[in-house]
Protein backbone atom coordinates (compact mmCIF):
# COMPACT_ATOMS: atom_id res chain seq x y z
CA UNK A 1 0.00 0.00 0.00
CA UNK A 2 2.92 2.19 1.19
CA UNK A 3 4.15 1.75 -2.80
CA UNK A 4 1.18 2.31 -4.43
CA UNK A 5 0.92 5.53 -2.63
CA UNK A 6 4.07 6.93 -4.13
CA UNK A 7 3.49 5.98 -7.31
CA UNK A 8 -0.08 6.88 -7.77
CA UNK A 9 1.20 10.34 -6.19
CA UNK A 10 4.37 10.60 -8.53
CA UNK A 11 2.29 12.56 -11.77
CA UNK A 12 0.84 14.54 -9.52
CA UNK A 13 4.42 15.49 -8.67
CA UNK A 14 5.51 15.64 -12.07
CA UNK A 15 1.58 17.55 -12.73
CA UNK A 16 2.18 20.53 -10.23
CA UNK A 17 5.85 21.73 -11.72
CA UNK A 18 4.90 21.38 -15.19
CA UNK A 19 1.44 22.72 -14.72
CA UNK A 20 3.64 25.88 -12.95
CA UNK A 21 5.97 26.05 -15.57
CA UNK A 22 3.17 26.25 -18.34
CA UNK A 23 1.40 29.24 -16.38
CA UNK A 24 4.84 31.13 -16.06
CA UNK A 25 5.11 30.74 -19.65
CA UNK A 26 1.79 31.65 -20.56
CA UNK A 27 2.23 35.01 -18.08
CA UNK A 28 5.57 35.79 -19.72
CA UNK A 29 4.28 35.69 -23.61
CA UNK A 30 1.90 37.89 -22.21
CA UNK A 31 4.29 40.12 -21.41
CA UNK A 32 6.26 39.79 -24.54
CA UNK A 33 3.21 40.66 -26.59
CA UNK A 34 2.59 43.68 -23.94
CA UNK A 35 6.50 44.66 -24.67
CA UNK A 36 5.87 44.66 -28.33
CA UNK A 37 2.96 47.27 -28.14
CA UNK A 38 5.54 49.39 -25.80
CA UNK A 39 8.02 49.10 -29.00
CA UNK A 40 5.19 50.32 -31.42
CA UNK A 41 4.45 52.58 -29.37
CA UNK A 42 8.12 53.88 -28.32
CA UNK A 43 9.00 54.31 -32.29
CA UNK A 44 5.47 56.03 -33.10
CA UNK A 45 7.31 58.71 -30.72
CA UNK A 46 10.81 58.16 -31.58
CA UNK A 47 9.46 59.15 -35.31
CA UNK A 48 7.59 62.34 -33.93
CA UNK A 49 10.76 63.71 -32.16
CA UNK A 50 12.77 62.98 -35.29
CA UNK A 51 10.10 64.74 -37.54
CA UNK A 52 9.72 67.91 -34.91
CA UNK A 53 13.54 67.86 -35.18
CA UNK A 54 13.98 67.84 -38.62
CA UNK A 55 11.01 70.57 -38.78
CA UNK A 56 13.26 72.73 -36.25
CA UNK A 57 16.38 72.11 -38.93
CA UNK A 58 14.57 73.25 -41.96
CA UNK A 59 13.37 76.85 -39.43
CA UNK A 60 17.04 77.11 -38.31
CA UNK A 61 18.49 76.67 -42.17
CA UNK A 62 15.22 79.39 -43.40
CA UNK A 63 16.08 81.53 -40.50
CA UNK A 64 20.33 81.61 -41.47
CA UNK A 65 19.15 82.01 -45.17
CA UNK A 66 17.65 85.55 -44.43
CA UNK A 67 20.08 86.82 -42.32
CA UNK A 68 22.33 86.48 -45.20
CA UNK A 69 20.17 88.39 -47.50
CA UNK A 70 18.93 90.89 -44.92
CA UNK A 71 23.19 90.80 -44.08
CA UNK A 72 23.48 91.90 -47.97
CA UNK A 73 20.71 94.49 -47.91
CA UNK A 74 21.65 96.44 -44.89
CA UNK A 75 25.53 96.48 -46.45
CA UNK A 76 23.88 98.05 -50.06
CA UNK A 77 21.61 100.25 -47.84
CA UNK A 78 24.52 101.31 -46.31
CA UNK A 79 26.57 101.92 -49.27
CA UNK A 80 23.90 102.98 -51.09
CA UNK A 81 23.37 106.03 -48.43
CA UNK A 82 27.31 106.58 -47.78
CA UNK A 83 27.74 106.77 -51.49
CA UNK A 84 24.64 109.74 -51.78
CA UNK A 85 25.39 111.76 -49.00
CA UNK A 86 29.26 111.72 -50.56
CA UNK A 87 27.70 112.81 -53.97
CA UNK A 88 25.61 115.74 -52.18
CA UNK A 89 28.67 117.26 -50.15
CA UNK A 90 30.40 117.30 -53.59
CA UNK A 91 28.16 118.75 -55.25
CA UNK A 92 26.76 121.03 -52.51
CA UNK A 93 22.76 120.31 -53.48
CA UNK A 94 21.85 120.31 -49.97
CA UNK A 95 23.07 123.76 -49.81
CA UNK A 96 20.36 126.08 -49.77
CA UNK A 97 22.00 129.07 -51.30
CA UNK A 98 23.03 126.88 -54.54
CA UNK A 99 19.81 126.05 -54.35
CA UNK A 100 17.69 129.40 -54.13
CA UNK A 101 20.11 130.53 -56.83
CA UNK A 102 19.74 127.59 -59.00
CA UNK A 103 16.05 127.57 -58.61
CA UNK A 104 13.39 128.86 -61.33
CA UNK A 105 10.75 130.27 -58.36
CA UNK A 106 10.07 129.61 -55.03
CA UNK A 107 8.01 126.94 -55.59
CA UNK A 108 11.29 124.96 -57.28
CA UNK A 109 13.03 126.15 -54.23
CA UNK A 110 10.57 124.31 -51.98
CA UNK A 111 10.23 121.46 -54.07
CA UNK A 112 14.37 120.65 -54.50
CA UNK A 113 14.49 121.28 -50.69
CA UNK A 114 11.41 119.01 -49.63
CA UNK A 115 12.94 116.01 -52.03
CA UNK A 116 16.22 116.26 -50.56
CA UNK A 117 14.78 115.95 -47.35
CA UNK A 118 12.68 112.76 -48.08
CA UNK A 119 15.78 111.15 -50.08
CA UNK A 120 17.93 111.76 -46.88
CA UNK A 121 14.90 110.39 -44.39
CA UNK A 122 13.79 107.41 -47.24
CA UNK A 123 17.70 106.21 -47.03
CA UNK A 124 17.23 106.46 -43.45
CA UNK A 125 14.41 104.90 -42.81
CA UNK A 126 15.38 101.96 -44.86
CA UNK A 127 18.93 101.36 -43.18
CA UNK A 128 17.03 101.72 -39.85
CA UNK A 129 13.98 98.73 -41.03
CA UNK A 130 16.35 96.39 -42.33
CA UNK A 131 18.70 97.29 -39.08
CA UNK A 132 15.66 96.08 -36.75
CA UNK A 133 15.01 92.93 -39.39
CA UNK A 134 18.60 91.68 -38.71
CA UNK A 135 18.18 92.28 -35.41
CA UNK A 136 14.56 90.02 -35.16
CA UNK A 137 16.46 87.78 -37.22
CA UNK A 138 19.54 87.36 -34.63
CA UNK A 139 16.25 86.79 -31.63
CA UNK A 140 14.71 84.27 -33.30
CA UNK A 141 18.09 82.24 -34.55
CA UNK A 142 18.66 82.57 -30.67
CA UNK A 143 15.08 80.80 -29.72
CA UNK A 144 15.47 78.14 -33.16
CA UNK A 145 19.04 77.15 -30.87
CA UNK A 146 17.21 76.32 -27.51
CA UNK A 147 14.57 74.63 -29.61
CA UNK A 148 16.72 72.69 -31.53
CA UNK A 149 19.01 71.22 -28.34
CA UNK A 150 15.40 70.95 -26.78
CA UNK A 151 14.17 68.56 -29.65
CA UNK A 152 17.98 66.87 -30.03
CA UNK A 153 17.58 65.95 -26.23
CA UNK A 154 13.90 64.76 -26.89
CA UNK A 155 15.29 62.65 -29.57
CA UNK A 156 17.97 61.10 -27.48
CA UNK A 157 15.26 60.49 -24.94
CA UNK A 158 13.10 58.56 -26.82
CA UNK A 159 16.29 56.46 -27.99
CA UNK A 160 17.19 56.03 -24.75
CA UNK A 161 13.18 54.74 -24.30
CA UNK A 162 13.56 52.25 -27.04
CA UNK A 163 17.08 50.56 -26.11
CA UNK A 164 15.34 50.10 -22.41
CA UNK A 165 12.14 48.59 -23.76
CA UNK A 166 14.17 46.16 -26.43
CA UNK A 167 16.64 45.32 -23.21
CA UNK A 168 13.44 44.39 -21.01
CA UNK A 169 11.92 42.48 -24.05
CA UNK A 170 15.43 40.32 -24.70
CA UNK A 171 15.22 39.65 -20.65
CA UNK A 172 11.17 38.09 -21.30
CA UNK A 173 12.01 36.29 -24.08
CA UNK A 174 15.45 34.61 -22.81
CA UNK A 175 13.22 33.99 -19.79
CA UNK A 176 10.76 32.83 -21.83
CA UNK A 177 13.26 30.62 -23.80
CA UNK A 178 14.05 28.79 -20.32
CA UNK A 179 11.03 27.93 -19.45
CA UNK A 180 9.93 26.35 -22.63
CA UNK A 181 12.98 24.37 -22.70
CA UNK A 182 12.20 23.16 -18.50
CA UNK A 183 8.55 22.00 -19.92
CA UNK A 184 9.78 19.94 -22.94
CA UNK A 185 12.26 18.40 -20.36
CA UNK A 186 9.71 17.45 -18.11
CA UNK A 187 7.55 16.43 -20.76
CA UNK A 188 10.33 14.08 -22.61
CA UNK A 189 10.42 12.62 -19.01
CA UNK A 190 7.16 11.81 -17.67
CA UNK A 191 4.37 13.11 -20.40
CA UNK A 192 3.14 11.73 -24.11
CA UNK A 193 5.13 12.22 -26.70
CA UNK A 194 2.14 13.97 -28.93
CA UNK A 195 1.69 16.80 -26.15
CA UNK A 196 2.50 20.35 -27.21
CA UNK A 197 3.60 22.06 -24.34
CA UNK A 198 4.50 25.27 -25.70
CA UNK A 199 2.21 28.68 -25.48
CA UNK A 200 1.50 30.58 -27.84
CA UNK A 201 1.55 33.79 -28.94
CA UNK A 202 -1.54 35.08 -30.96
CA UNK A 203 -0.81 37.47 -33.65
CA UNK A 204 -0.49 40.94 -33.11
CA UNK A 205 -3.43 42.99 -33.85
CA UNK A 206 -2.93 46.31 -35.94
CA UNK A 207 -0.39 48.04 -34.35
CA UNK A 208 -1.18 51.18 -32.09
CA UNK A 209 -0.43 54.15 -33.91
CA UNK A 210 -3.36 54.08 -36.66
CA UNK A 211 -2.70 54.18 -40.89
CA UNK A 212 -4.61 51.04 -40.43
CA UNK A 213 -4.82 51.15 -43.94
CA UNK A 214 -1.79 49.35 -44.73
CA UNK A 215 -1.60 46.98 -41.86
CA UNK A 216 -3.56 43.76 -43.85
CA UNK A 217 -1.64 44.50 -46.76
CA UNK A 218 1.82 44.48 -44.88
CA UNK A 219 0.94 40.95 -43.32
CA UNK A 220 0.30 40.01 -46.37
CA UNK A 221 3.21 41.06 -48.11
CA UNK A 222 5.81 40.02 -44.88
CA UNK A 223 3.67 36.68 -44.57
CA UNK A 224 4.51 35.63 -48.64
CA UNK A 225 8.26 36.74 -48.22
CA UNK A 226 9.12 35.96 -44.47
CA UNK A 227 10.05 38.96 -43.04
CA UNK A 228 8.42 40.89 -39.99
CA UNK A 229 4.77 42.65 -40.25
CA UNK A 230 5.52 44.31 -37.04
CA UNK A 231 9.24 45.15 -37.95
CA UNK A 232 7.72 46.66 -41.80
CA UNK A 233 4.98 48.60 -39.87
CA UNK A 234 7.52 50.06 -37.50
CA UNK A 235 9.91 51.10 -40.58
CA UNK A 236 7.01 52.47 -42.30
CA UNK A 237 6.33 54.52 -39.32
CA UNK A 238 9.68 56.05 -38.78
CA UNK A 239 10.18 56.65 -42.68
CA UNK A 240 6.50 58.30 -43.06
CA UNK A 241 4.12 58.09 -40.85
CA UNK A 242 2.26 56.20 -43.57
CA UNK A 243 2.06 58.80 -45.72
CA UNK A 244 2.42 57.76 -49.01
CA UNK A 245 2.73 60.90 -50.73
CA UNK A 246 4.97 62.44 -48.21
CA UNK A 247 8.34 63.61 -50.13
CA UNK A 248 10.72 63.52 -47.49
CA UNK A 249 14.38 65.44 -47.39
CA UNK A 250 16.87 64.64 -50.04
CA UNK A 251 13.91 63.74 -52.40
CA UNK A 252 13.04 60.53 -50.67
CA UNK A 253 9.56 59.70 -51.44
CA UNK A 254 6.32 57.71 -50.05
CA UNK A 255 5.69 54.97 -47.31
CA UNK A 256 9.33 53.80 -47.13
CA UNK A 257 11.27 56.94 -48.59
CA UNK A 258 12.69 55.47 -51.94
CA UNK A 259 14.69 57.63 -53.78
CA UNK A 260 13.48 57.18 -57.84
CA UNK A 261 16.93 55.87 -59.13
CA UNK A 262 16.19 53.00 -56.48
CA UNK A 263 12.56 52.45 -57.11
CA UNK A 264 13.17 52.23 -60.96
CA UNK A 265 16.13 49.36 -60.08
CA UNK A 266 15.86 46.33 -62.09
CA UNK A 267 15.56 44.57 -58.53
CA UNK A 268 11.67 45.88 -58.24
CA UNK A 269 9.40 43.94 -60.38
CA UNK A 270 6.84 47.05 -59.12
CA UNK A 271 8.98 49.50 -60.65
CA UNK A 272 5.97 50.54 -63.35
CA UNK A 273 3.55 51.81 -60.35
CA UNK A 274 3.69 55.10 -59.24
CA UNK A 275 6.38 55.85 -56.50
CA UNK A 276 3.89 56.84 -54.19
CA UNK A 277 2.06 54.12 -54.84
CA UNK A 278 1.53 52.54 -51.27
CA UNK A 279 0.83 48.90 -51.86
CA UNK A 280 3.31 48.85 -54.26
CA UNK A 281 5.84 50.39 -51.73
CA UNK A 282 4.83 47.78 -48.97
CA UNK A 283 5.29 44.83 -51.63
CA UNK A 284 8.55 46.12 -52.47
CA UNK A 285 9.79 46.73 -49.42
CA UNK A 286 8.63 42.85 -48.49
CA UNK A 287 10.87 41.74 -51.19
CA UNK A 288 13.91 44.33 -50.67
CA UNK A 289 13.81 42.50 -47.16
CA UNK A 290 14.04 39.47 -47.92
CA UNK A 291 16.75 40.31 -50.64
CA UNK A 292 18.51 41.45 -47.65
CA UNK A 293 18.95 44.95 -48.35
CA UNK A 294 17.02 46.49 -45.27
CA UNK A 295 19.99 47.25 -43.27
CA UNK A 296 22.14 48.91 -45.72
CA UNK A 297 18.69 51.18 -47.86
CA UNK A 298 17.69 51.90 -44.11
CA UNK A 299 20.45 52.18 -42.68
CA UNK A 300 19.27 54.64 -39.70
CA UNK A 301 15.63 53.18 -39.08
CA UNK A 302 16.22 49.45 -39.89
CA UNK A 303 17.58 48.69 -36.61
CA UNK A 304 14.54 50.24 -34.68
CA UNK A 305 11.94 48.69 -36.25
CA UNK A 306 13.71 45.27 -36.41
Amino acid sequence: MCVLAVTAAAPAAIASPLEQDRAQARALAAEVTQFDARIDAAVLRYAKATRALGVVRRAIHQNRERQRLTRYELGVAQTALSTRAVALYKHGDVDPIDVVFGADDFGDIVAQITMAQRVHESDSEMVQSIAETSQELADAATALTADFGTAKRLVAERRGEYANIREQLGQRRALLAGVRAEIRALVNQKMSAHADPRPTIDPPDEPAGGNGQWWPLIQQAAGANGVSARGMYRLMMIESDGSATLVGPGGYWGLFQYAPTTWKGSWNPYRSASITDGAAQIRATALALRLGYGPAWWANTYPMAF
